[in-house]
């Protein structure tokens, strides 16, 4: 009797805390707000979605509370666990101005959203990051641009662009001209000085930046499907986002846009 007691000692030992953890129950994990769970950026994405899920705008929530996982199931001694495919699910309790409280869900699986990462930021997209060079079947080669037309081409350059937003709704935003070599672009980005904006919700977090000919107004999608043109050809560079709520004075800041 004594060799096993002193076995048994041996082995709390080794196995540390945790092997007495498992003896003893631990205690349900308790809803905490959200400032104390995650990083106040991480909130403020998390309140603007839950508040476009509830039909309504940042400034009608009161207060957001995490409510954690349950604790898991023991089952004769062993700790059942769920196994879920991609990040984790984000189960919320939000208050409105009205009193009312409404349970919310977001994040869980594949969905990587500005709520679902511990550093939100707005997304800048644009043709040239993806899809512009996508070949359909059956498309035939578009051929490179000519001497004379890369030399009468003119780029758009803008250092910083801050602009008011005094208004919710879809803002198309002209920011400019170029002219491509035979309709062919090679690049169109831009920077966003803010990741998330505090005085500023945005839906989907998404900003983007579409090249329009001028010719006939079209939005360039794919290099195939718009084709090689003669000479050059006059375009606009029109930034699109969607404004769900704002503080007056608000501004979206852009810099080092750069289209050609």
């Amino acid at each position: 009797m004594r060799l096993v007691g002193a076995v048994l000692m041996a082995a709390l030992l080794l196995t540390g805390c945790d092997a007495i953890a498992d003896v003893f129950p631990k205690p349900a994990p308790t809803p905490q707000p959200c400032g104390q769970v995650y990083s106040a950026v991480r909130c403020l994405a998390i309140t603007d979605t839950a508040a476009a899920q509830l039909k309504t705008t940042r400034e009608d929530v009161v207060s957001v509370v995490v409510i954690p996982d349950p604790t898991p199931e023991v089952r004769d001694g062993m700790t059942i666990l769920q196994t879920r495919s991609g990040g984790a699910r984000l189960n919320l309790l939000v208050t409105l101005a009205d009193g009312t409280m409404h349970e919310v869900a977001m994040c869980g699986g594949v969905d990587m959203g500005p709520p679902c990462v511990d550093d939100p930021h707005l997304v800048f997209s644009s043709i040239s990051q993806g899809g512009y060079h996508d070949v359909p079947e059956g498309s035939s080669p578009v051929p490179s641009a000519a001497p004379d037309a890369l030399a009468g081409a003119t780029a758009l350059r803008i250092g910083r662009l801050d602009i008011p937003i005094e208004r919710t709704g879809v803002h198309e935003i002209v920011l400019g001209e170029a002219s491509l070599p035979n309709g062919l672009l090679t690049s169109a980005d831009l920077s966003l000085v803010d990741i998330w904006p505090s005085d500023l919700s945005i839906v989907d977090g998404r900003v983007n930046l579409e090249i329009r000919s001028r010719s006939d107004g079209q939005t360039i999608r794919n290099i195939y499907e718009h084709g090689w043109r003669e000479g050059i050809e006059g375009v606009e560079a029109v930034l699109v986002f969607d404004v769900v709520w704002f503080e007056p004075g608000a501004t979206l800041s852009i810099q080092d846009v750069f289209v050609r």
